[in-house]
């Protein structure tokens, strides 16, 4: 099974350039935080403040079992593992923020399967590539050690890169150590997103034929190594026309 992790940013282009990443390399799990709007194709699960997200696009062989959400995260249990999909706002306080990952950690615990834990966490530690390990990326690593997750992330490349600020790496996949023998090709794309953050892609072997995919629906398609920002947008908004930015967008 292919899947794909990716910060939207709230951005109207990233959302357009996601969709086209996602048909072209048929993934068929996508782990989103800071969506745009809802797609209205497939099976789309949110947490309760609409900024963490699953979605499994149309043809998908993901079969999902059990669902349910809260404040930053939402989580799908499918036949073999479980994903929970989180997004951990900066501005929330450290309070906050532990409270949040408390509720995740409950969560994880109840289920009861194997897990992938994915998303913007909005942390630092050496043990996914940044210089220092910050007070939010401590906690993160407590919790994934007394759920015994591992780190996916590996190599230098960094997922956030804003133009004039340092690169970070805020975007984060962990996985039960049971399960991370069956995921491989774990990397940080670098295919153009329209957001500031990086496509994360990796595989789960699941024992079953992923090839059997969906027959592709004719649509535009996009040259993303000639993409013009303006035209993009111009070409959306001719498709749309009745479509409006969601209030809480905000430009990149």
């Amino acid at each position: 099974m292919n899947i794909l992790q990716a910060n939207m940013h709230r951005c109207k282009a990233a959302d357009a350039l996601l969709s086209q990443m996602v048909m072209e390399n048929a993934y068929e799990l996508i782990i989103i935080s800071e969506r745009y709007k809802k797609k209205e194709s497939g099976t789309w699960l949110e947490d309760s403040s609409s900024t963490a997200v699953i979605w499994l696009p149309p043809g998908s062989n993901a079969i999902t079992v059990d669902k349910g959400n809260g404040n930053g995260f939402v989580w799908a249990k499918c036949d073999l593992f479980t994903v929970i999909s989180c997004y951990l706002t900066p501005s929330d306080s450290i309070q906050e923020f532990q409270e949040k990952l408390d509720n995740i950690e409950d969560t994880a615990r109840s289920i009861e399967s194997q897990l992938i834990i994915a998303g913007d966490l909005n942390s630092k530690a050496v043990e996914w590539g940044m210089p220092h390990t910050d007070s939010r990326g401590k906690r993160i690593l407590e919790i994934a050690a007394r759920l015994s997750l591992i780190v996916l992330n590996t190599g230098n490349a960094t997922t956030c890169r804003r133009p004039g600020c340092e690169e970070t790496t805020p975007d984060i996949t962990l996985s039960s150590e049971r399960l991370a023998g069956s995921i491989k090709k774990w990397k940080v794309l670098e295919d153009y997103t329209g957001s500031d953050h990086q496509y994360i892609s990796f595989t789960i072997n699941t024992g079953t034929n992923t090839n059997q995919r969906r027959k592709k629906t004719a649509i535009r398609k996009w040259n993303i190594s000639k993409l013009n920002r303006s035209k993009l947008i111009s070409a959306i908004d001719e498709q749309n026309p009745s479509s409006s930015s969601p209030k809480n967008a905000r430009k990149i």
